[in-house]
């Protein structure tokens, strides 16, 4: 009896702690779009507008730091981008922090989430900005980039104006 029961326990404990294959998948994916994430960031700080395009998906939508701002097309989110080039001679992003994402039961998803901090000299006086971010990029099975939820304090950006 006691043979059947330590069996029995260690095969419970054996498939409790076997990943699901879906969660690795998940997580496979996700690895595969983390280096996309980390190309938009970087094509972004090399002001690089024409390969920024190109990770997103024809279908792409952003939702943007304004109140209200959501659901915007890939064209918006380029246009707000050349805006940003324009007033910025220097971009680059530190301090990130990159972590799956997770459906709304906390199983993992093949999003990228990242927190990091933008920092930005102004072109027009050389003064320095620093902006936290957050970021929930949504990704295709083709690995494109479909959706860019954004979050900071635009506030930030033009609080150094004023020294």
């Amino acid at each position: 009896m006691k043979k059947i029961t330590f069996i029995a326990i260690a095969s419970i404990v054996i498939f409790a702690c076997t990943p699901k294959k879906e969660t690795n998948d998940n997580l496979n994916k996700f690895n595969k779009n983390l280096v996309t994430a980390k190309q938009f960031i970087e094509v972004f700080s090399a002001r690089d507008s024409i390969k920024e395009a190109a990770l997103f998906s024809e279908d792409f939508t952003w939702d943007g730091t304004e109140i209200g701002q959501d659901a915007l097309p890939k064209e918006a989110l380029l246009n707000g981008d050349k805006g940003i080039m324009k007033m910025f001679k220097e971009i680059k992003f530190e301090d990130a922090d990159f972590y799956p994402g997770l459906d709304s039961t906390y199983q993992l998803n093949s999003d990228v989430r990242v927190y990091g901090t933008w920092v930005s000299k102004f072109a027009s006086n050389g003064k320095t900005s620093r902006m936290k971010y957050y970021a929930v990029f949504h990704f295709n099975d083709a690995g494109l980039i479909t959706g860019l939820r954004e979050r900071c304090n635009v506030a930030d950006l033009t609080k150094e104006l004023d020294k």
